[in-house]
C-alpha cells in the first residue's frame, strides 16, 4: 500500500524535523515526507497539494506572497491536516547578529567599524576590550527577542519559548541564531508525533541524534558570556568554524580581515587564511 505523502514547508529547522520523523516507525510507515525550503522560494506542485495528508509549515506573511502560508493552505486538499511548527530564532547569545550584512553572520558592531575605515588592529581593539555591556543594553535586547518569539508561536504545535528563557544560560541551545540544537529539535518532532497519536521520538533516536547543519558554531562574546554568566562562553572555548577550531578572538580578527576585503563568502576565505 502507497503511504499517504508529509509536506514540510520550513527553513532549515525542517531537515531536522524531515530525519526524525522519517526515522520514527510509527510515522515513516503511513507518511512519505517532501520538503521544500522556504527561504530559497521553493515552489510546490500542486499535484503535492493534491496528495498531502499533514502540511507541517513554518508561518510565512503576506510578503512572501505565493509562497506565504496563507496562500499555501488555501492550496491543500479538503482532507489535509494542516500543523504550524515554531520558526525559532534566539538571539541572547548573540545580541549583536545581524540578517543585514555582507557576512552570513553579521555582528553589527564589527561591520559598522570597518565601515568607518578603521584598522584591523583598531576594530579589534574596541571590539575586543571596549565595555560591550556600556553601550549595549543586553538585557533589553534579549527582552525583544524573547518578547517577539513569544508572538512568533502562537498556533504552533508546541511554544518553547518558555522553555528557552528558563535553560539557555546552564546550557547550549542555540548553535546559531536561527540553529538550534538538538534539545529543542526532538521537542518540536515529538509535538508533532504526540498531536497525531504516534507516540513519541525513540530512545535510541533520541541519543544519537545530531543537527544536520553545516560544521559552524557561532562563536559567543565573552563578555556576553560573562554578563549573563555563561558557563559554556568563556575567552579560550574552541569553536567548530568549518573545519577549524577557533576561540572567539581568533574568529573575529576572521571576520575583520574578510569583510574588509569584500570576499563575500567566509567559508572560502579560511581555506585562504593560515590555521592559527
Amino acid at each position: 500500500m502507497s503511504r499517504e505523502l508529509c509536506l514540510i514547508h520550513a527553513n532549515c529547522q525542517g531537515d531536522s524535523l524531515r530525519s526524525l520523523l522519517a526515522a520514527t516507525p510509527a510515522f515513516a510507515r503511513r507518511f512519505e515526507i517532501r520538503k521544500y525550503t522556504n527561504y530559497r522560494k521553493e515552489s510546490i506542485p500542486q499535484q503535492d497539494f493534491d496528495r498531502c495528508r499533514i502540511f507541517l509549515y513554518q508561518h510565512l506573511g503576506e510578503k512572501w506572497n505565493d509562497l506565504a502560508s496563507d496562500a499555501l493552505l488555501a492550496r491543500l486538499h479538503p482532507m489535509a491536516c494542516q500543523m504550524r511548527v515554531p520558526n525559532l530564532l534566539f538571539k541572547g547569545y548573540w545580541p549583536l547578529w545581524t540578517n543585514k550584512s555582507a557576512m552570513n553572520y553579521g555582528d553589527v558592531l564589527l561591520d559598522l567599524l570597518v565601515s568607518r575605515g578603521y584598522s584591523a588592529s583598531e576594530v579589534l581593539h574596541v571590539y575586543l576590550r571596549g565595555k560591550l555591556a556600556e553601550k549595549y543594553n543586553l538585557n533589553a535586547l534579549l527582552g525583544e527577542n524573547l518578547f517577539r518569539e513569544r508572538r512568533k508561536e502562537k498556533g504552533a504545535v508546541i511554544a518553547l519559548t518558555d522553555f528557552i528563557e528558563e535553560n539557555w544560560r546552564t546550557q547550549q541551545l542555540f548553535l546559531t541564531p536561527n540553529h538550534p540544537d538538538k534539545t529543542l529539535l526532538l521537542a518540536i518532532a515529538d509535538a508533532v508525533l504526540q498531536s497525531m497519536g504516534l507516540g513519541r521520538i525513540p530512545p535510541s533516536l533520541c541519543r544519537d541524534f545530531t543537527p544536520g547543519y553545516p560544521d559552524f558554531a557561532l562563536p559567543i562574546h565573552p563578555q556576553v558570556g560573562e554578563h549573563f554568566s555563561l558557563p559554556f562562553a568563556d575567552a579560550d572555548r574552541l569553536y567548530g568554524i568549518y573545519g577549524r577550531a577557533m576561540d572567539f578572538a581568533r574568529y573575529a580578527a576572521c571576520y575583520v580581515h574578510c569583510l574588509s576585503r569584500r570576499f563575500g563568502d567566509f567559508e572560502a576565505f579560511l581555506h585562504m587564511v593560515p590555521a592559527a
